[in-house]
């Protein structure tokens, strides 16, 4: 038996889930102090400006301590949560507490991680490297440089936080969602602990409603787990509705902004203080592009031809006829960085806020897989299923406000972007053709928001114009293949 003196405590900080993300923000913790945990099981939910991100255990053993309540914004590479292994040290010298630092930070730290807890969070998931066996046993190391550790290669291998284990795996980061070992099931509901039954998502709409789930009791949904329309219903109830943070009589309430609304925030003031925008509209007839999307779904159902998918292939072609609309301008200089990928960011509203999930290289995709691509990111990015580099990157973003409804509108530049198009609702309007012909048509504006530094007016108007001859006679894409 081990003694209690010989016992390692691993201390797991917050990864760095994504580029440039400097803190994470705990949403729902999935363990109590003095649980058992495996490997790569569930710990807690962490929110960052890109996304809500499961964080699973990189270690076997008995939680420790927690660092950080719900709620509450923790810097990368601070403390998350103590583990004690249950494995003795590798110097036997008694006890201490192992970081998870990664290599860059500890050289030594492969000589001393037990056996299916060795982890880089950090340095591996950058790299994403599939690593092989030997790899992970530490192949070509002497006994003495393992101090120690006498690995087998039966082990689990190296942990990359949010992708799993094992010889063969997929440590991507669209591997995020694969994960091999048991987990418990994420509820939140009214359970052994009395905690109500809700996912990490509920509970994160619940907090930015100002609803409290302790007071609603059992939900809607399978052994009475919280959804979101029990959520939405307790909001816009007066006796339910929102939890008391800050209200008055007066029926006023603050609602903190965390996350990836004040993600949000603060890249709008950027935008508005450095980026002298200007913007040109466009009204066009979509009747030849709807006609075409008739004939690609009656030859292919599954095809997921639709009107913005469409319009999204159209778009790619023109920027790369007019590439200072796909450019950034740099202030060192300074100069005005154009792309030759045309990576689109695509505006999509989610219950967390709003979000820009990316289609990447859409230059080199074909219709029907960028229509495919286009819903998969959208469904990600309302379920919070995409990784933050999913979320990242983009060179030209699109948003779609016609599909809330809206006619027309005028988009923030997405910085350090140089334009950004938005696109309003297609529907039958008054048209005019051949000059002085008034017809009903399926028509919607196209408007351009663009950096002046970067383009002028003309140049912006240039774009426009060509994008809209394509939708209005899309058949001209041949001339351009």
């Amino acid at each position: 038996m081990t003694d209690a003196a010989d016992r390692t405590i691993r201390e797991f900080l917050v990864p760095d889930l994504g580029e440039g993300l400097l803190d994470a923000t705990v949403v729902a913790w999935l363990v109590t102090p003095g649980d058992t945990v495996a490997v790569n099981q569930p710990l807690c939910v962490l929110e960052t400006a890109k996304a809500e991100v499961e964080i699973p255990s990189p270690y076997a053993g008995t939680v420790v301590e927690r660092r950080g309540e719900p709620g509450e914004t923790l810097p990368v590479g601070t403390p998350l949560i103590l583990v004690d292994s249950g494995a003795p040290t590798a110097t036997g010298r008694g006890p201490g507490i192992a970081a998870n630092r990664g290599p860059a930070a500890n050289p030594g730290a492969a000589a001393s991680v037990v056996p299916g807890t060795a982890v880089d969070a950090q340095g591996a998931d950058r790299t994403g490297a599939d690593r092989t066996g030997a790899d992970r046993a530490g192949a070509d190391r002497t006994g003495a440089d393992r101090a120690g550790a006498d690995r087998t290669g039966a082990d689990s291998g190296p942990v990359l936080v949010g992708y799993g284990t094992g010889a063969g795996a997929d440590t991507g980061r669209r591997a995020v969602r694969r994960r091999p070992a048991p987990r418990r099931t994420q509820s939140a509901a009214p359970t052994d602990t009395g905690r109500p039954r809700a996912k990490p998502p509920v509970r994160h709409l619940a907090r930015t409603l100002g609803v409290d789930l302790a007071a609603l009791g059992a939900g809607s949904g399978p052994e009475g787990t919280i959804t979101r329309t029990d959520v939405h219903a307790a909001a816009a109830s007066p006796t339910t509705g929102a939890a008391g943070d800050g209200g008055s009589a007066s029926g006023t309430r603050s609602i903190p902004v965390r996350g990836i609304r004040a993600r949000t925030a603060a890249h709008m003031e950027r935008a508005r203080r450095e980026i002298p925008d200007a913007h040109c509209s466009l009204t066009v007839d979509f009747s030849r592009l709807l006609t075409l999307r008739d004939r690609l779904r009656a030859r292919d159902a599954e095809s997921a031809a639709t009107p913005f998918a469409l319009l999204l292939r159209l778009l790619t072609l023109t920027l790369r006829e007019h590439p200072r609309l796909n450019a950034t301008y740099v202030q060192d200089g300074p100069e005005v960085r154009t792309y030759e990928a045309v990576h689109l960011g695509i505006g999509t509203a989610t219950s967390r806020g709003l979000v820009v999930p990316v289609v990447r290289d859409a230059q080199d995709l074909s219709t029907v897989r960028l229509a495919r691509e286009l819903a998969r990111l959208a469904d990600g990015a309302r379920t919070g299923a995409l990784t933050p580099r999913e979320l990242t990157g983009s060179t030209f973003t699109v948003s779609n406000f016609g599909a809330l409804g809206l006619d027309e509108g005028v988009p923030v530049v997405n910085h350090p972007e140089a334009a950004i198009l938005g696109v309003g609702s297609i529907r039958p309007r008054p048209h005019v053709v051949d000059g002085d012909r008034l017809v009903v048509r399926p028509t919607a504006k196209l408007t351009c928001a663009f950096d002046h530094r970067v383009c002028d007016g003309a140049e912006a108007a240039a774009f426009l114009t060509a994008l809209g001859a394509l939708v209005e006679d899309p058949d001209t894409l041949l001339l351009s293949l």
